[in-house]
């Protein structure tokens, strides 16, 4: 135990600066929250033993995560973490992952019904030549957007961003795109809570294009795009 201590120490971790834990190569690696990791040979369950139980979750077999740092939970047990890595939770008892993101507070990614008039709105540019999408904002405790959900998208959003339109719908970008980029967040969410309008001009290393995008509010919570490809 006191060894443990020592390392974390010599590692500069602590539990306020630790996002996951998870085990690769017989090694137990501690990821901290400005993307540093530190490993050693340690079975997962003793790293846990000397960090408080109420500030992680040992969500499978192998990994473990900061429960504050938790931006969604879907359906089928996925974890998106604020860094916008994603982890496959217990199969088993996916109830559990269910009654946990209401217990903590999250977003419900199941679909919310948008208003009529809007989903009617909505269903006019279905086959619009341009893509259009409306995504739904999610924000931690201190109000800050941290993910988004795909509540419509026409058919030539799948052309833009690579998936079929039945893999975004409903879903978190996140968990469509692991690795996506944090940098469109801010505009988003300054759309979906003020009501202002962005156009945004930026590369996405998601889709390996640069993107135009206009911005506006459709309702409250929610921001509606129209992206267009670019010549970079």
């Amino acid at each position: 135990m006191n060894d443990l201590h020592e390392w974390f120490q010599k590692n500069d971790l602590c539990p306020e600066n630790i996002l996951y834990l998870y085990r690769s190569d017989r090694k137990t690696v501690v990821h901290r929250m400005d993307g540093e990791e530190a490993a050693l040979y340690a079975p997962l369950h003793s790293v846990l033993s000397v960090l408080p139980e109420n500030l992680f979750l040992n969500i499978s077999k192998g990994i473990a995560v900061c429960r504050s740092q938790i931006v969604n939970i879907s359906n089928d047990g996925i974890y998106t973490m604020s860094d916008g890595r994603t982890f496959q939770g217990r199969k088993r008892g996916l109830s559990d992952h269910r009654r946990l993101r209401a217990e903590i507070g999250l977003a419900d990614t199941q679909p919310r019904p948008m208003s009529m008039s809007l989903l009617e709105k909505c269903s006019l540019l279905d086959d619009m030549p341009l893509a259009f999408c409306v995504i739904e904002l999610v924000f931690n405790e201190s109000g800050h957007g941290v993910d988004f959900i795909f509540r419509y998208c026409n058919a030539e959003m799948a052309t833009i961003e690579g998936v079929p339109v039945e893999e975004m719908l409903n879903r978190s970008f996140y968990e469509v795109f692991p690795n996506g980029d944090k940098k469109w967040l801010v505009s988003y969410a300054d759309v979906a809570l003020n009501g202002t309008r962005h156009t945004l001009h930026d590369y996405s290393p998601e889709v390996d294009k640069y993107l135009t995008i206009h911005c506006y509010q459709p309702e409250p919570g929610y921001c509606a795009c129209v992206l267009q490809a670019i010549d970079s």
